[in-house]
Parts: structure tokens; sequence; C-alpha cells
């Protein structure tokens, strides 16, 4: 193994090594990681490149590479996420990483989550590979173990609302669940049509293993002890009970008490403050400091 290969993953043990330590999010340790690898990666192509006698490109130590005459290495089942072969690749992974998965393990806890992401990454490589024996191919990217996680996150917190991966103001956020039915549904029907499109170099077999990988051992992931994840219940709404007079409000009433953090139930409240009107005055009803007010004088205290 080159030395860049040796810096990669001692890269990756200190991202760890430090989420734990610190109890930082693994998800945005393993975001930097995946980062310093890249560029270490570049570096080893071009001296590569420059010079055929430095060795291989680190790709082909970290890489699942079943068959370009380099025995898989029982390493590459882990570090293979953490190479990528584009620009693309890498930011569409970062997102992920950046915007999804936090959010997750934070609920859930770093143990879990990693176990998801790690778990779901080898499952998703195994089926590919055991779709496409033979195939000359290199498997790298943390897709499917970000795929992983999504079914995971759709299997636990259902109701949850998400915009995919990007928070684009204008894009309607949709139930976790409906996301990953859909991204399930896209990932099966792309892995069908490389009977038609042979050349596509993206594993959505892989993708599909890693959902269902996720969404299946959802359940038992966790039961596995974590510091972090334990949900403390939030006390009922019953000031915001009898406001709760249309259709619509009972039903954001309902996702503010089925939320299980104060941020998420925080922003279900303002969204029904900003439907509800005054019961006094029938006016438009503003939220500040705890308390519910209007123009006309009227105030309810809901924390």
């Amino acid at each position: 193994m080159e030395i860049l290969s040796d810096v990669a993953i001692a890269a990756i043990v200190v991202a760890t090594a430090y989420a734990f330590a610190r109890r930082a999010l693994l998800s945005l340790a393993y975001g930097i990681a995946i980062l310093f690898v890249f560029v270490l990666d570049v570096i080893s192509w071009n001296l590569f490149l420059g010079d055929p006698g430095f060795g291989f490109p680190i790709v082909f130590d970290l890489a699942l590479v079943p068959d370009l005459g380099l025995a898989t290495r029982p390493w590459t089942w882990l570090t293979f996420q953490f190479v990528h072969g584009s620009i693309d690749h890498l930011l569409l992974n970062l997102l992920g990483l950046v915007l999804l998965s936090p959010v997750f393990e934070d609920r859930v806890g770093s143990p879990r989550w990693a176990v998801l992401f790690f778990g779901g990454g080898a499952v998703g490589a195994a089926l590919f590979l055991a779709l496409n024996a033979g195939a000359r191919t290199i498997l790298l990217g943390a897709s499917a173990g970000l795929m992983a996680v999504l079914g995971a996150f759709g299997r636990i917190y259902p109701r949850d609302r998400i915009a995919l991966f990007l928070p684009i103001p204008g894009v309607p956020s949709l139930p976790v669940i409906h996301v990953v039915i859909g991204f399930l549904v896209l990932e099966m029907a792309l892995s069908l049509s490389r009977a038609v499109l042979p050349a596509s170099t993206v594993a959505w077999e892989a993708h599909v293993g890693g959902i269902l990988f996720g969404f299946i051992a959802a359940p038992f992931v966790m039961r596995i002890p974590s510091r972090r994840g334990r949900v403390i219940p939030l006390e009922p709404l019953d000031a915001l009970r009898d406001l709760a007079t249309t259709p619509p409000l009972k039903a954001i009433l309902a996702e503010a008490e089925a939320a299980d953090l104060k941020e998420i139930r925080r922003a279900w409240i303002e969204k029904f403050v900003r439907v509800c009107t005054c019961p006094r005055c029938g006016g438009p009803l503003r939220l500040r400091l705890g308390r519910i007010t209007s123009a006309c004088g009227w105030r309810r205290k809901i924390d």
C-alpha cells in the first residue's frame, strides 16, 4: 500500500476518533475526511500519470476492485465509501452527509448512524457485485451508505418532512417515507435499465440494496445503546387545542404533538400560528417569546 493510502486511512480513523471523543457528529467528520481523501486521490493520480513507477493511485487501495487483477482487500468494504470518482460524485454525496445525515444522526446517535452507514454500504456493494458477477468494475462512493440512512430515516420518522437533499425556497417538503419510496422506485427502474443502457457507470443496484437495508434494519439498529438519541417526551400542547377549529389546524397540531424534538415541534407551532386566527377579533396571530398574541390584545402562553 502506498504512503498516500496510509495517510487516507489514517484520516478516516482520526475523523472517527475525533467524532466519538468530542461527541461531534460523525457524518460531518466523515464529510471532511471524504474531502481530504479526494484531494489525496487527485494527488496520487497526478503522480501516477507523471511517473507510472510511482505505483497505483490510492483509489485502487481503498475502493472495491474485484476484477482488475487486484485482490479485494478486507478493509475496502469500509473505505470504498470515502473515495469518489469525480467532483460531481463528491458534491452529491457531501450534500447527503451535510444536509440530511446530521438531522438523523443527532436524533438516533452516532453509533447507530455508523452501523446503518457502513452496513448499508457493504450490503449495497455486495448486491451490486452479486448481480454483476464478472463485470470489470470499481465500486466507490458513499451513496449506498447514505441511501441506507435515508431508508432508516423513513422507517423510524416517516412523517417528518424534508425537501429531498436541498432546502430550496419554493420546493415543497415531503414526508420522508414518500421520499424513500420515490427513491426506491427510481433506483430500481434505473437498475433494470442497465440492460438497455449498459454503459452506465452508476451502481444503481447498490443504492437499492442500501435503501432496503436501512429500512429493514432500522428497528434492530435502534436497540443499540446510544447516549444521544434518547427521546424525551414533550408535554401535550393543550394550550392550542381549542384553537384547532378546522381540519388543517387539527392536522398541524397533531404533527406538532407527534414531534420528538423541540426544534421540529417549534416549526410546526409556527406553522399553526400562521394558519390560525385570533379567537377574539379574527385577525392574524404572532408567536413571540413563548406567547401567541394578537393586535387586539388577546394573548396566550404556550411554553
